[in-house]
Protein backbone atom coordinates (compact mmCIF):
# COMPACT_ATOMS: atom_id res chain seq x y z
CA UNK A 1 0.00 0.00 0.00
CA UNK A 2 2.59 2.31 0.92
CA UNK A 3 4.73 1.56 -1.79
CA UNK A 4 2.69 3.91 -4.06
CA UNK A 5 1.01 7.78 -3.70
CA UNK A 6 -1.84 7.75 -2.77
CA UNK A 7 -4.75 7.59 -5.52
CA UNK A 8 -6.23 10.86 -4.20
CA UNK A 9 -2.99 12.70 -4.20
CA UNK A 10 -2.81 12.03 -8.23
CA UNK A 11 -6.17 13.78 -8.61
CA UNK A 12 -4.75 17.38 -8.01
CA UNK A 13 -3.83 18.88 -11.38
CA UNK A 14 -1.11 21.37 -12.36
CA UNK A 15 -4.03 23.39 -14.47
CA UNK A 16 -6.62 23.99 -11.55
CA UNK A 17 -6.02 26.45 -9.18
CA UNK A 18 -4.87 24.77 -5.63
CA UNK A 19 -7.60 25.01 -3.02
CA UNK A 20 -7.88 28.22 -1.05
CA UNK A 21 -7.32 27.24 2.68
CA UNK A 22 -5.04 24.60 4.05
CA UNK A 23 -7.84 22.20 4.98
CA UNK A 24 -9.38 22.30 2.09
CA UNK A 25 -6.16 21.15 0.71
CA UNK A 26 -5.86 18.86 2.93
CA UNK A 27 -9.15 16.71 2.40
CA UNK A 28 -8.51 16.86 -1.00
CA UNK A 29 -5.50 15.64 -1.45
CA UNK A 30 -5.93 12.79 1.30
CA UNK A 31 -9.36 11.91 1.00
CA UNK A 32 -10.94 8.79 2.97
CA UNK A 33 -7.50 7.88 4.47
CA UNK A 34 -7.85 10.93 7.26
CA UNK A 35 -10.77 8.72 8.65
CA UNK A 36 -8.81 5.12 8.46
CA UNK A 37 -5.53 6.99 10.16
CA UNK A 38 -7.90 8.58 12.69
CA UNK A 39 -9.48 5.02 13.57
CA UNK A 40 -6.13 4.03 14.19
CA UNK A 41 -5.22 6.94 16.32
CA UNK A 42 -8.27 6.45 18.53
CA UNK A 43 -7.26 2.89 19.19
CA UNK A 44 -3.68 4.38 19.98
CA UNK A 45 -4.67 6.83 22.67
CA UNK A 46 -6.80 4.45 24.20
CA UNK A 47 -4.33 1.21 24.45
CA UNK A 48 -1.96 4.48 25.41
CA UNK A 49 -3.94 5.22 28.47
CA UNK A 50 -4.81 2.05 29.50
CA UNK A 51 -1.23 0.59 31.20
CA UNK A 52 -1.74 4.08 33.92
CA UNK A 53 -4.60 1.77 35.96
CA UNK A 54 -3.12 -1.40 35.58
CA UNK A 55 0.48 0.29 37.10
CA UNK A 56 -2.10 1.25 40.00
CA UNK A 57 -3.27 -1.91 40.72
CA UNK A 58 0.07 -3.79 40.51
CA UNK A 59 1.40 -1.28 43.06
CA UNK A 60 -1.94 -1.25 45.28
CA UNK A 61 -1.82 -5.02 45.17
CA UNK A 62 1.68 -5.70 45.89
CA UNK A 63 1.51 -2.77 49.10
CA UNK A 64 -1.70 -4.74 50.97
CA UNK A 65 0.26 -7.78 50.27
CA UNK A 66 -2.07 -9.55 47.27
CA UNK A 67 -1.11 -12.48 45.12
CA UNK A 68 1.57 -13.07 43.35
CA UNK A 69 -0.78 -14.77 40.58
CA UNK A 70 -2.73 -11.50 40.29
CA UNK A 71 0.52 -9.14 40.10
CA UNK A 72 1.66 -11.20 37.34
CA UNK A 73 -1.36 -11.79 35.55
CA UNK A 74 -1.74 -7.79 35.18
CA UNK A 75 2.02 -7.52 34.18
CA UNK A 76 1.18 -9.72 31.54
CA UNK A 77 -1.74 -7.56 30.42
CA UNK A 78 0.21 -4.58 30.66
CA UNK A 79 3.14 -6.19 28.53
CA UNK A 80 0.63 -7.20 25.77
CA UNK A 81 -1.32 -3.68 25.65
CA UNK A 82 2.34 -1.94 24.97
CA UNK A 83 3.33 -4.65 22.79
CA UNK A 84 -0.35 -3.90 20.54
CA UNK A 85 0.20 -0.28 21.40
CA UNK A 86 3.64 0.07 19.86
CA UNK A 87 2.33 -1.69 16.71
CA UNK A 88 -0.51 0.18 16.43
CA UNK A 89 1.49 3.16 16.55
CA UNK A 90 3.95 2.17 14.12
CA UNK A 91 1.51 1.64 11.65
CA UNK A 92 -0.32 4.80 12.06
CA UNK A 93 3.14 6.75 11.67
CA UNK A 94 3.93 5.05 8.14
CA UNK A 95 0.08 5.33 7.74
CA UNK A 96 0.59 9.32 8.33
CA UNK A 97 4.10 9.48 6.23
CA UNK A 98 2.50 7.79 3.51
CA UNK A 99 -0.27 10.47 3.14
CA UNK A 100 2.26 13.67 3.91
CA UNK A 101 4.45 12.40 1.18
CA UNK A 102 2.03 11.65 -1.06
CA UNK A 103 0.81 15.33 -0.52
CA UNK A 104 4.24 16.85 -0.81
CA UNK A 105 4.75 14.73 -4.25
CA UNK A 106 1.22 16.23 -5.57
CA UNK A 107 1.81 19.63 -4.60
CA UNK A 108 5.58 19.64 -6.19
CA UNK A 109 4.06 18.27 -9.32
CA UNK A 110 1.17 20.70 -9.84
CA UNK A 111 4.19 23.70 -9.14
CA UNK A 112 6.32 21.88 -11.66
CA UNK A 113 3.78 21.79 -14.49
CA UNK A 114 2.64 25.20 -13.98
CA UNK A 115 5.79 26.03 -14.46
CA UNK A 116 6.24 23.92 -17.51
CA UNK A 117 3.62 24.70 -19.16
CA UNK A 118 4.01 28.72 -19.16
CA UNK A 119 5.05 30.27 -22.28
CA UNK A 120 8.35 31.19 -23.46
CA UNK A 121 6.74 34.80 -23.08
CA UNK A 122 5.81 34.55 -19.57
CA UNK A 123 8.69 33.33 -18.56
CA UNK A 124 10.48 35.31 -15.83
CA UNK A 125 13.29 34.48 -13.65
CA UNK A 126 11.86 36.25 -10.81
CA UNK A 127 8.80 33.68 -10.82
CA UNK A 128 10.91 30.61 -12.01
CA UNK A 129 12.86 31.54 -8.31
CA UNK A 130 9.71 31.38 -6.19
CA UNK A 131 8.33 27.77 -7.70
CA UNK A 132 11.79 26.57 -6.89
CA UNK A 133 11.30 27.55 -3.27
CA UNK A 134 7.81 26.42 -3.30
CA UNK A 135 9.01 22.82 -4.59
CA UNK A 136 12.34 22.53 -2.81
CA UNK A 137 11.43 23.99 0.66
CA UNK A 138 7.80 25.02 0.76
CA UNK A 139 6.20 21.99 -0.34
CA UNK A 140 7.60 19.16 2.09
CA UNK A 141 6.70 21.49 5.53
CA UNK A 142 3.42 21.60 4.01
CA UNK A 143 2.42 18.26 2.67
CA UNK A 144 4.23 16.59 5.90
CA UNK A 145 1.34 18.94 7.94
CA UNK A 146 -0.89 17.03 5.71
CA UNK A 147 0.05 13.71 6.96
CA UNK A 148 -0.57 14.41 10.72
CA UNK A 149 -3.22 17.20 10.28
CA UNK A 150 -6.32 15.05 11.37
CA UNK A 151 -4.56 12.11 14.08
CA UNK A 152 -2.35 13.86 16.23
CA UNK A 153 -4.88 16.30 17.37
CA UNK A 154 -7.11 12.94 17.75
CA UNK A 155 -4.00 10.67 19.72
CA UNK A 156 -2.61 13.52 21.66
CA UNK A 157 -5.97 15.41 22.95
CA UNK A 158 -7.41 11.75 23.20
CA UNK A 159 -5.30 10.81 25.51
CA UNK A 160 -4.66 14.10 27.75
CA UNK A 161 -9.11 13.64 27.92
CA UNK A 162 -9.12 10.04 29.00
CA UNK A 163 -6.03 10.58 31.62
CA UNK A 164 -7.48 14.01 33.33
CA UNK A 165 -11.00 11.92 33.29
CA UNK A 166 -9.34 9.11 35.25
CA UNK A 167 -7.53 11.23 37.35
CA UNK A 168 -10.17 13.29 38.52
CA UNK A 169 -12.14 10.27 39.28
CA UNK A 170 -9.37 8.68 40.97
CA UNK A 171 -8.67 12.03 43.46
CA UNK A 172 -10.56 15.36 42.22
CA UNK A 173 -8.64 17.77 44.11
CA UNK A 174 -4.63 16.27 42.77
CA UNK A 175 -6.52 16.01 39.58
CA UNK A 176 -6.84 19.98 39.61
CA UNK A 177 -3.68 20.27 40.73
CA UNK A 178 -2.19 18.65 37.01
CA UNK A 179 -4.31 20.27 35.08
CA UNK A 180 -3.47 23.84 36.61
CA UNK A 181 0.08 22.46 35.27
CA UNK A 182 -1.24 23.37 31.62
CA UNK A 183 -2.96 26.29 32.55
CA UNK A 184 -0.23 29.07 31.88
CA UNK A 185 0.72 27.64 28.53
CA UNK A 186 -2.82 27.50 27.04
CA UNK A 187 -2.18 31.85 27.74
CA UNK A 188 1.96 31.25 26.66
CA UNK A 189 1.44 29.46 23.72
CA UNK A 190 -0.57 31.33 21.43
CA UNK A 191 1.25 34.76 22.22
CA UNK A 192 4.38 33.37 21.40
CA UNK A 193 3.24 31.79 18.24
CA UNK A 194 1.44 34.69 17.13
CA UNK A 195 5.04 36.93 17.50
CA UNK A 196 6.58 33.99 15.68
CA UNK A 197 3.78 34.09 12.43
CA UNK A 198 5.12 37.14 10.77
CA UNK A 199 8.78 36.35 11.11
CA UNK A 200 8.57 33.01 9.35
CA UNK A 201 6.53 34.73 6.50
CA UNK A 202 9.17 37.33 6.05
CA UNK A 203 12.26 34.53 6.11
CA UNK A 204 10.34 33.03 2.94
CA UNK A 205 9.69 36.12 1.10
CA UNK A 206 13.19 36.97 1.87
CA UNK A 207 14.66 33.77 0.43
CA UNK A 208 12.42 33.75 -2.78
CA UNK A 209 13.64 37.40 -3.40
CA UNK A 210 17.53 36.06 -2.60
CA UNK A 211 16.59 32.75 -5.21
CA UNK A 212 15.76 35.29 -7.61
CA UNK A 213 18.75 37.55 -7.53
CA UNK A 214 21.17 34.18 -8.16
CA UNK A 215 18.80 33.18 -11.12
CA UNK A 216 19.45 36.60 -12.34
CA UNK A 217 23.13 37.29 -11.47
CA UNK A 218 24.57 36.27 -15.27
CA UNK A 219 22.23 39.58 -16.42
CA UNK A 220 22.98 41.83 -14.05
CA UNK A 221 26.56 40.97 -12.17
CA UNK A 222 26.69 40.54 -8.23
CA UNK A 223 26.41 43.29 -5.77
CA UNK A 224 26.33 42.85 -2.00
CA UNK A 225 22.39 43.10 -1.95
CA UNK A 226 21.76 39.38 -1.52
CA UNK A 227 24.59 39.62 1.40
CA UNK A 228 22.12 42.35 3.27
CA UNK A 229 19.34 39.80 2.92
CA UNK A 230 20.96 37.24 3.98
CA UNK A 231 21.70 38.68 7.03
CA UNK A 232 18.41 39.56 7.63
CA UNK A 233 17.34 36.29 7.19
CA UNK A 234 19.79 35.49 9.93
CA UNK A 235 18.70 37.69 12.26
CA UNK A 236 14.90 36.79 11.96
CA UNK A 237 16.13 33.22 11.95
CA UNK A 238 17.68 33.69 15.33
CA UNK A 239 14.38 35.99 16.49
CA UNK A 240 12.25 32.90 16.07
CA UNK A 241 14.74 30.63 17.63
CA UNK A 242 14.83 32.69 20.73
CA UNK A 243 10.82 32.85 21.05
CA UNK A 244 10.86 28.81 20.72
CA UNK A 245 13.53 28.27 23.08
CA UNK A 246 11.56 30.46 25.69
CA UNK A 247 8.50 29.19 24.90
CA UNK A 248 10.54 25.71 25.49
CA UNK A 249 11.84 26.65 28.79
CA UNK A 250 8.09 27.95 29.90
CA UNK A 251 6.95 24.84 29.87
CA UNK A 252 9.64 23.10 31.19
CA UNK A 253 8.98 25.25 34.13
CA UNK A 254 5.18 24.73 34.89
CA UNK A 255 5.99 20.98 34.15
CA UNK A 256 8.87 20.91 37.49
CA UNK A 257 6.56 23.08 39.14
CA UNK A 258 3.50 21.15 39.00
CA UNK A 259 5.59 18.13 39.80
CA UNK A 260 6.42 19.86 43.43
CA UNK A 261 2.68 20.49 44.03
CA UNK A 262 1.57 16.91 43.49
CA UNK A 263 4.09 15.33 45.16
CA UNK A 264 3.55 17.89 48.20
CA UNK A 265 0.23 17.68 47.99
CA UNK A 266 -0.17 13.74 47.89
CA UNK A 267 2.71 13.40 50.35
CA UNK A 268 -0.09 15.52 52.89
CA UNK A 269 -3.07 13.63 51.91
CA UNK A 270 -1.41 10.35 52.17
CA UNK A 271 -0.33 11.14 55.96
CA UNK A 272 -3.52 12.59 56.77
CA UNK A 273 -5.13 9.00 55.70
CA UNK A 274 -6.91 11.04 52.73
CA UNK A 275 -5.63 8.87 49.91
CA UNK A 276 -3.30 6.03 49.32
CA UNK A 277 0.55 5.71 48.07
CA UNK A 278 -0.17 4.17 44.84
CA UNK A 279 -2.91 7.01 43.93
CA UNK A 280 0.26 9.07 44.80
CA UNK A 281 2.99 7.31 42.55
CA UNK A 282 -0.05 6.58 39.87
CA UNK A 283 -0.58 10.95 39.91
CA UNK A 284 3.36 11.34 39.34
CA UNK A 285 3.39 8.69 36.55
CA UNK A 286 0.24 10.16 34.75
CA UNK A 287 1.58 13.62 35.07
CA UNK A 288 4.88 12.56 33.65
CA UNK A 289 3.27 10.70 30.77
CA UNK A 290 0.98 13.56 29.79
CA UNK A 291 4.43 15.77 29.05
CA UNK A 292 5.00 14.30 25.45
CA UNK A 293 1.52 14.25 23.97
CA UNK A 294 1.02 17.80 25.53
CA UNK A 295 4.05 18.81 23.21
CA UNK A 296 3.18 16.68 20.46
CA UNK A 297 -0.37 19.13 20.43
CA UNK A 298 1.81 22.31 21.06
CA UNK A 299 3.71 21.27 17.97
CA UNK A 300 0.99 20.47 16.13
CA UNK A 301 -0.67 23.77 17.28
CA UNK A 302 2.92 25.47 15.69
CA UNK A 303 3.03 23.65 12.56
CA UNK A 304 -0.90 24.24 11.80
CA UNK A 305 0.13 27.78 12.43
CA UNK A 306 3.47 28.11 10.13
CA UNK A 307 1.58 25.68 7.63
CA UNK A 308 -1.07 28.30 7.18
CA UNK A 309 1.30 31.02 6.36
CA UNK A 310 3.70 28.82 4.08
CA UNK A 311 -0.23 27.55 2.22
CA UNK A 312 -1.31 31.16 1.63
CA UNK A 313 2.54 31.92 0.40
CA UNK A 314 2.09 29.04 -2.00
CA UNK A 315 -1.55 29.87 -3.26
CA UNK A 316 -0.31 33.21 -3.76
CA UNK A 317 3.11 32.29 -5.55
CA UNK A 318 0.38 29.54 -7.68
CA UNK A 319 -1.82 32.54 -8.98
CA UNK A 320 1.01 34.91 -9.53
CA UNK A 321 2.38 32.31 -12.23
CA UNK A 322 -1.73 32.67 -13.35
CA UNK A 323 -1.51 36.56 -13.24
CA UNK A 324 1.98 36.25 -15.59
CA UNK A 325 0.36 33.65 -18.05
CA UNK A 326 -2.53 35.63 -18.99
CA UNK A 327 -0.67 38.95 -18.95
CA UNK A 328 1.95 37.30 -21.54
CA UNK A 329 -1.12 36.17 -23.34
CA UNK A 330 -2.86 39.47 -23.77
CA UNK A 331 0.00 40.83 -25.36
Amino acid sequence: MFSQPSSTSLNLSGSEPLPKSLFHFVFRISGWHQLWVSVISVAVFLLNAAPIEIQRRVIDTAVKGGAVRDILLLVTAQAVIILSFGLLKLLMNLYRAWIGESATRALRVAIDTRLATRSAKSRQDGNDAVGLSMIMAESDDVGAFVGSSISIPIVEIGFLISVFSYLLILEPRMALVSAAILAPQIVIVPLIQRAINPRVAGRIVLLRKIGSDILTVSKYGRDNQNDDDLNIVFDISMGIFALKFSMNFLMNLSYSVGGILILGLGGVLVVRGQTEIATVITFLSATGRVVDPWNDVVDWARNLAVSVVKYDLIVNGFARLDTEEDFASSR
